[in-house]
């Protein structure tokens, strides 16, 4: 075991024109699961906070990408080499993924747009959708074991996520400072935790649970149903409330299903019903500790006060009263619209994707775009069945009350390891459209 541990991926091939051979997917392998890891342990504050101005003012434009777009990126060429070169890698997405193809024709207009007509940085672009594509061309190509280990290496880093999420609030520390476009928010309570934004964490703990109570994961029933539990108890010390509604109304719409089976007569265990027990009784006595700890409180002024964002919301609209039609359909200057955000009660950013897609690269542009992200969602719905549009329709209904992915995040790279790590590792017993918890 130890002499294989140490050899090398080549080979010798004899003939004409063969000789020593390079096998590119380990290394392939090995630049998916650092691009992983790197995509979740490095948040934009992580990465100010060791000195690299990655959301800071100053620096070179290549600090301004993140590390793992650079990973998947080469991860991507890696992926080209095993598969046989260029030609084979696009012929065998052809067949096997025609919309990740959509998807990179959109990316190719919106870098035409960003590089010769508005001529701004590509970091936004590059953090936002060539990550997220080639993160897909990874994760499509692991294996059936390395593609669990990995979902068990992504839903632990969730359950310490959360777990700091809880940790943070109620011990009233943060682990990394919440700056917004170099401002300190110190007044802000809500936590950080690996991801950085609280929007960012409540966006992916409720992608993460509501796919675990829809049966996805390489867990069983009564871990799924503990952690479901577990991750929205974090979304309310993340205090996304969107989130917190989106998950609500889905985990209530599968208990009433499963509820109404029982009613029909369904069968269950009783170590399934004493573990319920169990664990109501655990989230009753969390509730109490919550409660008595002030967070409620909090929670509630946020939704009583929002601090003006739901004006914002309204206030964005205006933005395209200053654009001519033809900057509304083509794109304006992007320096003028930036200018404008604080005039009209936005000084960080239009709190909607779709609408500040729009304002920042036109209509045009905004059209062929989303077509090509809907051929990309479509392309995960196929491969994983009715079940996955449920945690991918939260996620764009979010996008409609957040910047999102019409500014630089990482959003929608989390998004799509979150679902097709936990909906390919799945048990078998688990992959029909039904929900199991």
């Amino acid at each position: 075991m130890a002499v294989r541990a140490l050899q090398l991926p080549l080979s010798y091939r004899a003939g004409a024109g063969s000789g020593l051979v390079l096998d590119a997917r380990p290394f392939a392998v090995g630049l998916t699961f650092l691009a992983v890891l790197a995509l979740f342990l490095l948040s934009g504050q992580m990465l100010s906070l060791i000195g690299i101005p990655y959301d800071g003012k100053g620096g070179s434009q290549l600090l301004k990408i993140h590390p793992a777009t650079y990973l998947a990126v080469l991860s991507l060429v890696a992926w080209v080499a095993a598969g046989g070169g260029v030609t084979a890698f696009l012929g065998r997405s052809w067949r096997e993924s025609p919309g990740l193809l959509v998807l990179l024709l959109a990316i190719g207009l919106l870098a035409f747009q960003v590089i010769f007509v508005q001529k701004t940085p590509l970091s936004q672009i590059a953090d936002n959708f060539v990550l997220t594509a080639c993160l897909f061309v990874g994760l499509t190509r692991l294996g059936a074991g390395e593609m669990r280990r990995l979902a068990l290496v992504v839903q632990a880093i969730l359950v310490v996520n959360s777990f700091l999420g809880y940790a943070e609030v109620l011990g009233g520390f943060r682990l990394t400072p919440l700056y917004v476009n170099g401002a300190l928010l110190d007044w802000d309570w809500r936590a950080t935790a690996l991801l950085g934004h609280p929007l960012m964490n409540a966006m992916t703990t409720a992608v993460c649970l509501v796919s675990l109570a829809l049966g996805a994961g390489p867990f069983g029933r009564r871990t799924r149903l503990a952690l479901v539990l577990f991750h929205f108890g974090a979304l309310f010390f993340f205090g996304g409330r969107t989130a917190i509604v989106l998950s609500a109304a889905t985990l209530l719409a599968i208990a009433a299903l499963s509820g109404a089976r029982l009613l029909l007569g369904r069968r269950f265990p009783l170590a399934g019903a004493a573990a319920a027990v169990l664990v109501a009784t655990l989230l009753v006595v969390g509730v109490v500790l919550i409660v008595d700890g002030g967070l409620i409180d909090r929670l509630i002024r946020r939704f009583i006060d929002d601090d003006g964002s739901a004006m914002a919301r309204v206030a964005m609209l205006s933005v395209f009263r200053g654009m001519s039609w033809p900057e509304v359909v083509f794109g304006p200057d992007v320096a003028t619209v930036m200018a404008m955000l604080p005039k009209i009660g936005t000084p960080l950013a239009i709190e909607s994707a779709y609408v500040g897609f729009v304002a920042y690269y036109g209509g045009f542009v905004t059209l062929f775009f989303l077509m090509g992200l809907a051929a990309f969602i479509s392309e995960l719905f196929r491969r994983f069945g009715t079940a996955s549009l449920v945690p991918l329709g939260i996620y764009l209904l979010m996008s409609t009350t957040t910047s999102s992915f019409s500014t630089k995040s990482l959003e929608l790279g989390l998004l799509v390891v979150v679902v097709m790590t936990a909906f390919a590792s799945r048990p078998q017993s688990s992959r029909g459209p039904s929900p199991s918890c």
